[in-house]
């Protein structure tokens, strides 16, 4: 059982998948806007990938851990303490029971938190993620509170440490249905606006322009970026809408998706268009990375934080 002393500024439960299977009746899929560091934070501590954890945005809460577990913390490196002590992301933890995980700011949007054996909550649709919008799924449908109690499950295998590599440089994209326009996405500088959420993130820059402005409604996937009227582009993250009726120039490859995600208003990035090809040989390569998990011995750890491995 864990147990929220402060929220942090939007804590909910999610799954790595979300819900797929529903959009037809207008069901976003929803789920970790960053999915490879929610697996990774699973793996961490012993968890199928697709296990009920914490997504943490800006600033994360702070955590009353009321029964013994092991935790972690993957996605952007968050100021992190374990009863004071320094908890690095990446690195399983033990937790005490009575101990206080507090989360502070990130050098990143979002990151995650896992512990053995997920959240323990009822499944609406298949899934145990929150649509914050339609408030169903996960803890009562809606953002963590303060004095929210979370179940979680029986702890589980040793502890465990990622020493894999992430990917920097350019957003990699491929063309999408409206073709007429990655080359003007490519190559050119764009900053994250403000209007950044789980739905999408906008970006600021010299407006691009096609014809016709608006199309017939088509299916939105992960990562497409759609083109409003007035150039802005904005990359889909996971609770687009099912569908949308502007042009989608290109898509945002699968292996970068994550990255858009931990984006922060105000930062700088370029998009640069690789074929198909390569979008898929960079996807096998982030799987391949994400197996770079290995189990570690706490009473040797050089981390910081080992205090935490004392039950």
């Amino acid at each position: 059982m864990i147990e929220v002393d402060e929220p942090g500024f939007l804590t909910s439960v999610q799954t790595a998948a979300g819900r797929p299977g529903w959009r037809h009746v207008g069901v976003p899929i929803g789920g970790a806007v960053d999915q490879w560091s929610a697996r990774l934070a699973n793996r961490l501590v012993g968890n199928p990938d697709d296990d009920a954890l914490l997504e943490i945005t800006l600033t994360g809460p702070a955590l009353r851990i009321l029964g013994a577990t092991t935790v972690a913390l993957a996605g952007a490196r968050f100021e992190a303490t374990l009863d004071g002590l320094p908890m690095a992301t990446n690195v399983g933890r033990h937790a005490r029971g009575g101990s206080l995980l507090r989360i502070g700011r990130g050098t990143g949007g979002r990151c995650y938190l896992a512990v053995a054996g997920g959240f323990v909550t009822d499944r609406v649709l298949g899934s145990a993620s929150t649509d914050l919008r339609s408030e169903f799924g996960g803890h009562e449908g809606r953002a963590l509170r303060r004095g929210d109690r979370l179940e979680t499950g029986v702890s589980a295998g040793p502890l465990r440490r990622w020493r894999g590599t992430f990917g920097d440089g350019p957003i990699r994209i491929v063309a999408g249905v409206h073709a007429d326009g990655p080359q003007q996405l490519s190559g050119v500088e764009w900053t994250v606006s403000d209007q950044a959420d789980r739905t999408g993130v906008r970006f600021d820059g010299a407006p691009i322009v096609l014809e016709p402005a608006e199309v017939a409604s088509m299916a939105l996937p992960l990562g497409a970026i759609q083109l409003p009227p007035d150039g802005r582009p904005i990359v889909m993250l996971a609770d687009r809408p099912v569908t949308g009726g502007y042009p989608v120039p290109a898509v945002v490859i699968q292996a970068d998706i994550g990255r858009v995600g931990q984006l922060l208003p105000g930062q700088t990035v370029r998009f640069e268009l690789v074929p198909t090809d390569e979008a898929r040989r960079l996807l096998r390569e982030m799987e391949r990375e994400l197996a770079a998990v290995e189990a570690i011995d706490p009473s040797t750890d050089d981390e910081p934080g080992w205090a935490g491995a004392l039950r």
